[in-house]
C-alpha cells in the first residue's frame, strides 16, 4: 500500500498543478477535472480539498502571497527602516522577475477578480496587510529619526502601486535593468524623505 502524503504536501502539489493548468488553458477553459488530472488526484479527491475552481484560484494566490509575507518579515529584521524598505523593494521585484509563472498567474488572477467581484473579498486582506506593512515601516523610520515627518500612508500606497506597476514595464521592456530601477526607487521613496546626518 502506498503511504498517504501529508495534507500540506498534497495541497502544494494541487496548487502547483493548478497554476500550470490555469496558465496553459486560461481560467475559463480550466476544469476541476484537468486540475485533478495534472495533480495526480481523483476529481473527488480534489473536491475534498477545494469546493470550486474559484477557491483553487484564491488558495493558489494565498500560497504565492506567503512568499511576499516572507519578504516583509525579512525586511523587518533589517537594522534600519531605510535598509528594510530597500531590502523589501529589491526582494519584491526580484521575486516576481525570477518567478515568471507566478507573475503570469498573478496577472491572470487580477483579470479574473475584475470579472468576478465575489472573489474580491479574498484579495482585499492582502492589500490591507501590504499597505499596513509599508505604512508601519515609514512610520518607524520617522520615529527613529531616519525619515522626515510626512504622510506615511501616501508613501505606502504610492510605493505599493509603483512596485506593482514597474513589474509590467520590466517584463515588457528589456532595456529596464534592476539596478537602475532600484536607484530610481531609492531616489523617489527614500532619499526624498531621508534626514541626512
Amino acid at each position: 500500500m502506498v503511504p498517504r502524503k501529508p495534507r500540506e504536501e498534497r495541497i502544494n502539489e494541487i496548487i502547483k498543478a493548478a497554476i500550470e493548468v490555469f496558465l496553459e488553458k486560461g481560467y475559463e477553459n480550466t476544469t476541476m477535472e484537468a486540475i485533478a488530472q495534472k495533480a495526480g488526484v481523483s476529481k473527488g479527491g480534489l473536491y475534498h480539498y477545494f469546493p470550486s475552481k474559484d477557491m483553487v484560484l484564491v488558495f493558489a494566490n494565498e500560497k504565492i502571497s506567503e512568499k511576499v509575507t516572507g519578504i516583509m518579515e525579512s525586511a523587518q529584521k533589517c537594522s534600519s527602516m531605510r535598509e528594510g524598505i530597500m531590502h523589501y523593494i529589491k526582494s519584491y521585484i526580484r521575486y516576481w522577475l525570477e518567478n515568471p509563472k507566478e507573475t503570469a498567474f498573478l496577472f491572470l488572477s487580477i483579470a479574473k477578480i475584475l470579472e468576478k467581484p465575489e472573489l474580491l473579498k479574498y484579495y482585499q486582506q492582502y492589500t490591507v496587510d501590504y499597505v499596513a506593512f509599508l505604512e508601519g515601516a515609514f512610520t518607524m523610520g520617522v520615529q527613529q529619526g531616519e525619515f522626515k515627518e510626512h504622510n506615511v500612508r501616501t508613501s505606502a500606497i504610492t510605493l505599493m502601486a509603483a512596485l506593482d506597476g514597474i513589474l509590467s514595464y520590466m517584463i515588457f521592456d528589456e532595456v529596464l535593468q534592476l539596478e537602475e530601477v532600484l536607484q530610481n526607487f531609492e531616489e523617489k521613496f527614500i532619499k526624498s524623505i531621508e534626514i541626512v546626518k
